[in-house]
């Protein structure tokens, strides 16, 4: 009889901490204090500095499942960890050609994946590793990044357009501010 009078002590309890934490549920504002961000000399937003990422976008930039590594023996070396969207609205609007290439590489990513191999893993997808990157804006507003992923760097050439001397696996960019927004086109 007395397993019967904890069983209910516990039962109730259960019941009353749910109940009150189901009514406390309340959504919560952004609070994101008033700061001033840093400028550079010509009044750009200063982007210097160590910068790192920390989530699952390298793997999938919209909501995805966990998956397991290609070799059961191996444990969690490659496993895809679940993971939410950074994409507002958790929808990229993709061509149907391109929609078709996403899930033929999704099918494919063992053989195709370049970070399965060791390789850079490309722009914009670099600055979405888990590891540090470096920012720096020089004196005549180039941008330069150093990725501590595979010792990749990467030079953002401000407001000049010139075809690329040699492929690179980074490509070659060209950036411009747009108000408070730096857009950077890559070729």
């Amino acid at each position: 009889m007395n397993w019967l009078k904890g069983a209910s002590i516990a039962v109730v309890s259960a019941g009353l901490a749910l109940g009150i934490s189901q009514m406390m549920r309340q959504p919560v504002e952004g609070q994101v204090p008033d700061v001033k961000l840093s400028r550079t000399a010509d009044g750009k937003p200063d982007l210097n500095g160590i910068w790192q990422a920390m989530g699952t976008a390298h793997w999938d930039l919209l909501d995805h499942h966990a998956r397991s590594g290609p070799v059961l023996e191996l444990g969690a070396i490659a496993a895809v960890p679940a993971g939410l969207s950074v994409v507002e609205g958790n929808q990229i609007p993709y061509q149907p050609w391109a929609a078709a290439k996403k899930k033929e590489n999704y099918e494919n990513w063992l053989s195709r994946d370049p970070e399965v191999k060791c390789y850079l893993p490309g722009i914009p997808r670099a600055t979405y590793m888990p590891y540090p990157f470096q920012i720096l804006q020089t004196h005549n507003n180039d941008i330069l990044m150093a990725y501590e992923y595979a010792s990749a760097s990467r030079v953002i050439k401000m407001g000049k357009t010139e075809p690329p001397p040699v492929d690179t696996w980074m490509g070659q960019s060209t950036g411009r501010w747009d108000g408070e927004t730096l857009v950077v086109d890559t070729i």
